[in-house]
């Protein structure tokens, strides 16, 4: 099978073909083939690459202009081209994980299949290769395709919330935007990892980074629901709540004020256990006064 890119495909043609030159294979991955297999175009393209990613990347800003920084603990690059343009590059890569919610420990991995596993979720765990010879092709051991044919968000392994509990945040924010449901061992496999409190291990920051990737999306109605019905709110605050009309609200800081509105006395002490600057905090407050008549 053959997925056509829905976006970018001048970038995406030419990273290929720096890549071809170097030798090394090379694929669009994640989320962005999701996208293209269900005829969207996706915010985000992120390359996958057999190799060092530096000299595609060197390559990338000599043409385009643009900066790019090297991140090498996780073997990945990031590029800002002149004019925004964000291109993140990363070579095949496995992970362990040292402890339950700690971040992984990296290294090369031998195939992109191997790559793949490593992912969260099935529906995340494609490739659509950029080599002009195999353009298109795609790679999907582990039934991607076959999920978002049934509506399912499915984890490729038990210890996948384990290791990283923020893929309960995901789970539902993916099953709330295009309207899936958990597959029904991933289900069980969240409520075990809610019951045995494991995103109380992650830091404040990666929960609140997962909360607002919840609160940008355009409506997060349905995946505030799935983290209801699974008794997770808890780990965003005990007396968390997603207010009705909130979702009428554009944008995470706007959603949030209305969400600290809604939780009353509890609001400032939710607000400041998010680690938010203290001039972000300040403005959420005014705004909670001066549109929702309340003193936080």
């Amino acid at each position: 099978m053959k997925i056509t890119p829905l976006n970018d495909l001048p970038l995406i043609k030419e990273t290929g073909a720096l890549a071809a030159a170097l030798g090394l294979e090379s694929y669009a991955v994640g989320g962005c083939v999701r996208d293209w297999s269900m005829g969207l175009p996706s915010s985000d393209v992120d390359f996958l690459l057999s190799g060092d990613t530096v000299p595609v990347a060197e390559s990338l800003v000599k043409k385009h202009g643009g900066a790019f920084t090297r991140f090498d603990k996780f073997l990945t690059t990031r590029i800002f081209l002149e004019g925004g343009r964000r291109v993140d590059l990363a070579r095949f890569r496995k992970e362990t994980y040292p402890r339950p919610a700690a971040l992984p420990d990296v290294s090369a991995a031998a195939s992109v299949r191997e790559d793949l596993k490593r992912r969260d979720f099935t529906v995340n765990a494609m490739a659509v290769a950029i080599l002009p010879d195999s353009f298109g092709s795609v790679a999907d051991p582990f039934g991607g395709l076959e999920a978002i044919k049934a509506r399912r968000v499915r984890v490729l392994h038990a210890a996948s919330f384990v290791d990283d509990p923020t893929r309960l945040f995901r789970a539902a924010r993916f099953a709330g935007r295009f309207d899936w449901q958990l597959e029904e061992e991933t289900e069980e496999l969240a409520r075990k990892c809610v019951k045995e409190t494991m995103p109380a291990l992650l830091s404040r920051e990666r929960v609140r980074n997962e909360l607002f990737k919840l609160l940008e999306e355009k409506d997060p109605t349905e995946a505030f629901t799935i983290l209801r019905n699974l008794d997770a709110y808890r780990f965003f605050n005990k007396e968390f709540v997603w207010p009705a009309g909130a979702v009428e609200l554009a944008g995470a800081l706007p959603r949030l004020s209305s969400i600290a509105a809604a939780m009353g006395r509890a609001g400032a002490p939710f607000l400041e256990s998010l680690k938010l600057p203290g001039k972000t905090i300040a403005s959420i407050k005014r705004t909670v006064s001066g549109v929702y008549g309340k003193n936080l």
